[in-house]
């Protein structure tokens, strides 16, 4: 094994490990520390949690490589003891690049739901009941969606595994018939051995370019509009608890927002969108798969170190007193 491979399975291990205690804990903090004003945004925490769990936990498993050149990019998984089974290791590696989709996709909703209970409009009751289990379900058919487009756009092939043989053996020492990767390659040489543009597999970037454009694109939408809601909550005669929270909870959420956008958004979006337009962004593969692992460590910590609640109940003091009797639920 390279170095870069020990340095990257140090680090996925260790992320996984973060991501474990800190979701854990922070699922215990949800339950049992969470003001009642929180309302049903609690069980979409907690959904996360679980799912940045089984992120982590599928991330240890594959162990992907996520690599650009040239025209091509692709996440790899060492096949090793499935190298008997590389449809089931390819399963796998589809269903990591699904967290992808579900992990954006669930941030997205969160914003929608920050929004709906801060304009006090009656909506946030699409979040209730079995409005609630039709959110939960949103990011799963997003995922599913994605997973399948894998398999009909970027699956292996001998014009991509020939391409890709040569940059997998110099920069991780492995050997192509040893890998199975989820990929494309958006120019494969013609029969004269010419680059020619593969229409299929633009029309697979234009429909993933789609499922990431319109949840980003909700985060800000919705995050402009919940900014604007919270810095109007004290002139609406909202108590300072209330506001407070709110604040707290936005905040939080913010920085949640900026972690995927820091670790998957940009990373992925430009390894992806490079070998399209010609760009050599190789070097950053490296940073892109480190990037891509640590995401589930990180992203519980805003919201337990920013929610006055939860930053008390893991420091070990006592609730923080309310001033106000809460009248109203979400």
């Amino acid at each position: 094994m390279m170095l870069f491979g020990k340095i990257k399975y140090s680090i996925q291990l260790i992320s996984f490990l973060v991501s474990l205690v800190c979701n854990f804990v922070l699922i215990f903090l949800i339950l049992n520390k969470s003001p009642k004003k929180m309302g049903s945004y609690k069980y979409l925490l907690v959904y996360f949690c679980c799912f940045s769990i089984f992120f982590s936990i599928l991330d240890i498993i594959v162990e992907p490589y996520i690599h650009s050149h040239g025209s091509a990019m692709f996440m790899m998984m060492e096949l090793r003891h499935l190298k008997f089974a590389p449809k089931f290791a390819y399963l796998l590696t589809t269903l990591l690049c699904g967290c992808f989709a579900i992990s954006i996709t669930t941030i997205s909703i969160q914003f929608v739901f920050r929004y709906f209970a801060m304009e006090r409009k009656g909506r946030i009751s699409y979040f209730r009941g079995k409005w609630l289990i039709i959110w939960f379900l949103v990011p799963f058919i997003t995922g599913t969606v994605w997973i399948i487009q894998d398999w009909i756009f970027l699956v292996p092939n001998d014009k991509m595994t020939e391409y890709i043989s040569d940059t997998v053996f110099s920069n991780y020492g492995i050997n192509v018939s040893d890998i199975t990767y989820v990929g494309c390659l958006f120019y494969p040489p013609d029969e004269n051995g010419i680059p020619q543009l593969d229409y299929k597999q633009l029309i697979g970037f234009l429909l993933f370019g789609f499922t990431m454009s319109t949840t980003f694109w909700t985060v800000v939408i919705f995050g402009v509009k919940s900014y604007k809601l919270v810095r109007a909550l004290p002139q609406h005669g909202e108590s300072e608890y209330t506001y407070k929270l709110q604040s707290q909870l936005f905040k939080a959420l913010v920085a949640q927002a900026f972690i995927p956008i820091t670790f998957l958004f940009i990373p992925i979006g430009l390894l992806f969108t490079a070998p399209l337009i010609h760009l050599d962004f190789e070097p950053a593969s490296f940073l892109v798969t480190i990037f891509y692992s640590m995401y589930p460590a990180v992203d519980p910590l805003p919201i337990m170190l920013i929610v006055a609640d939860y930053r008390e109940g893991l420091s070990g003091k006592g609730l923080e007193k309310r001033v106000y009797r809460v009248q109203k639920k979400y």
